[in-house]
C-alpha cells in the first residue's frame, strides 16, 4: 500500500474539476493540489512564462513527496509536459491526450470543436493530437479568454457568465459539431452554460474525467495505488487569495472542511531559472560549506536537507558505504530532479576485520552514543598490542544526477586506536584516532588541521578530479 499523495497543479482553481473526478474514482488516494491563482490566467502568457511557472509548481510538490503528478492545466500541458515527463522519475500525465482520445471515441460525424485559452489554442496541440490519432477528423478551434476570469472570480452562476458563454460560442454553431472538448479545466465549472449554448446534440468532453481514468491505470501499472480506506488528509495550496480559493473549492468539491494554505513560489524562481542546483544530503550546514565554495563559483545554488523539510530521512539499509551513499543521493535526486551529493563514512579497524564500518554511528546500539561506541571499541580491542591497532577513517561520496549514471569517490585517513581517549575538539571516534605523523588524535587537532587531512576532504578532492567537465562548466 502506497500512501504517498498524488500531486495536481493548475493555473488556478480550474484543476479542481480534475480533483473532483479523482475523489470520485480514486477514493483511497490522498490529494495535494496547487493552484497558481496569483498569476492566473496562463492563457495570454508566453510559452516561456508558462514553462517557468509550471516548473516552479512542480518543484514545490516534489518536496511534498508525491508519487504521481497530474498537470491539470491545458496551457501548461501544451507548453511543458514532454519536458517534465522526461526529467521526472515519477509518472506524469497531462489533460490533453486523454481528452482527445475520448472525443474521437464519442464523435460520429468527425467534426470536433476545441475551446481553450489563447495559449492552448495558439499552440495547436489539440489539433495535432487529434489528427495524429485519426487523420480524417475535422477540428475547429476557438479561444475563450474570458471564461477563466469568470471562474476565478466565482461568477459561474451569474447572468454575465451565461451571456458571455452564449456570445463567445455562437460562431462554433455553424460548423455542425457533434463533440466539443473543454480544453481548459476551468471550463467544466461553466458546463451548464456551455451545453445550453451548443445544444443537447453536442457531447461535451471533460478532459478531467478522462485524465483520472488514465491516472487509475498508471497507479495500477506502477503498483503505487493506495488501498488505505481511512480518513485522508488532502492538502490544497494557492498562491492567490485564500478566501476566494476556499469558496470555489468548498462549493465545487462539496467539502465543508478544506485545508487551504497560501504559499509563495519565490524560492523556486531562482531554482528553475538557473536549473543548476546542488543538494548536499545532510542537515549539517557545515558539511555544505566546502561544496558551496567550489560549486557556487560555477553557478550552482547549494542547498541542504534543511531547505527541503518534507523530504523524509532515507533509511541506511546498505551493507557498504557506497550502498548507503547511493540510497540517499539517487532517491533524492530522482525525487527532486536536482543534482545531489551524499556521503557515508565510518571507522574501519583492521584487528576487527573492518568493524564497526557502516555501523560506526550505532556500533553500541540505539540510541546512538559516542561514549558508548568508544567504550565498546576499547572493550573489543582489549589486549590487542599497539602495532595491531591500526585503523582507517573512510568516506564514500556519491554524486547523483537525474537519469544519469552516478559518480562515486572515496577518501581514507590511516591511524591507530589508542587505549585511552585524548582531546575534546572532535566527535565520534576522534578522541581514540591517533595519527602518528601529527603526533595527536583528531580530537586534539584544530578544525582547520583536521579539515586539511580528513577522509571527507580527500573524498571531495577525488570527486573533483573525476567529475565530467559539463558538471563544472
Amino acid at each position: 500500500m502506497n500512501k504517498q499523495p498524488i500531486g495536481f497543479i493548475d493555473s488556478g482553481v480550474g484543476g479542481l474539476t480534475v480533483v473532483k473526478e479523482s475523489l470520485n474514482q480514486l477514493p483511497n488516494e490522498t490529494i495535494y493540489y496547487l493552484g497558481d491563482s496569483a498569476r492566473c490566467p496562463y492563457g495570454p502568457r508566453t510559452p516561456e512564462e508558462v514553462r517557468q511557472f509550471t516548473w516552479e509548481m512542480v518543484h514545490f510538490l516534489l518536496e511534498k513527496n508525491i508519487k504521481l503528478l497530474v498537470i491539470a492545466c491545458n496551457t501548461a500541458t501544451a507548453a511543458v509536459l514532454p519536458e517534465i515527463k522526461q526529467k521526472l522519475s515519477i509518472p506524469v500525465i497531462g489533460v490533453i491526450d486523454p481528452g482527445s482520445r475520448a472525443a474521437i471515441s464519442k464523435s460520429k460525424n468527425k467534426r470536433i470543436g476545441v475551446i481553450g485559452t489563447t495559449g492552448t489554442i495558439q499552440s495547436g496541440v489539440y489539433e495535432r493530437t487529434l489528427k495524429n490519432k485519426k487523420q480524417s477528423i475535422h477540428v475547429f478551434n476557438l479561444p475563450c479568454p474570458k471564461f477563466v476570469g469568470l471562474v476565478e472570480e466565482n461568477k459561474m452562476n451569474t447572468t454575465d457568465a451565461q451571456e458571455t458563454v452564449l456570445e463567445t460560442l455562437n460562431t462554433l454553431k455553424e460548423h455542425h459539431l457533434d463533440t466539443l472538448i473543454l480544453g481548459c479545466t476551468h471550463y467544466p465549472l461553466l458546463k451548464e452554460h456551455i451545453q445550453n449554448a451548443m445544444g443537447e446534440h453536442v457531447t461535451l468532453i471533460d478532459s478531467g474525467v478522462e485524465t483520472i481514468t488514465d491516472v487509475s491505470m498508471l497507479l495500477d501499472y506502477f503498483d503505487i495505488a493506495s488501498t488505505h480506506e481511512g480518513e485522508k488528509h488532502h492538502r490544497f495550496f494557492t498562491t492567490g487569495n485564500k478566501e476566494q480559493f476556499e469558496k470555489v473549492a468548498k462549493q465545487w468539491l462539496d467539502m465543508p472542511e478544506l485545508d487551504v494554505e497560501v504559499i509563495s513560489l519565490e524560492k523556486y524562481q531562482k531554482v528553475t531559472q538557473m536549473e543548476k542546483v546542488l543538494l548536499i544530503a545532510t542537515k549539517n550546514k557545515g558539511k555544505a560549506r566546502e561544496f558551496e565554495q567550489i560549486f557556487g563559483e560555477k553557478g550552482y545554488s547549494v542547498k541542504t536537507l534543511l531547505d527541503y523539510p518534507d523530504i523524509e530521512d532515507i533509511e541506511e539499509t546498505g551493507t557498504t558505504f557506497e550502498e548507503n551513499a547511493r540510497l540517499k543521493a539517487e532517491s533524492i535526486a530522482q525525487r527532486l530532479n536536482v543534482m545531489v551529493i551524499a556521503d557515508d563514512s565510518g571507522l574501519m579497524v583492521d584487528a576487527l576485520h573492518g568493524e564497526p564500518g557502516v555501523y560506526s554511528a550505532r556500533y553500541a546500539g540505539e540510541p546512538k552514543s559516542d561514549t558508548a561506541n568508544n567504550a565498546k571499541l576499547l572493550s573489543e580491542l582489549a589486549g590487542v598490542p599497539k602495532e595491531q591497532r591500526t585503523a582507517t577513517f573512510h568516506c564514500t561520496l556519491v554524486l547523483a544526477r537525474p537519469n544519469e549514471q552516478s559518480i562515486v569517490a572515496s577518501g581514507n585517513v590511516r591511524g591507530e586506536i589508542l587505549t585511552v581517549p585524548k582531546g575534546e575538539n572532535g566527535f565520534g571516534y576522534d578522541p581514540l584516532f591517533y595519527i602518528e605523523e601529527y603526533g595527536k588524535t583528531t580530537a586534539e587537532m584544530t578544525p582547520e588541521e583536521k579539515n586539511k587531512i580528513s577522509h571527507r576532504k580527500k573524498a571531495i578532492q577525488h570527486l573533483l578530479s573525476i567529475l565530467p567537465q559539463e558538471v563544472l562548466s
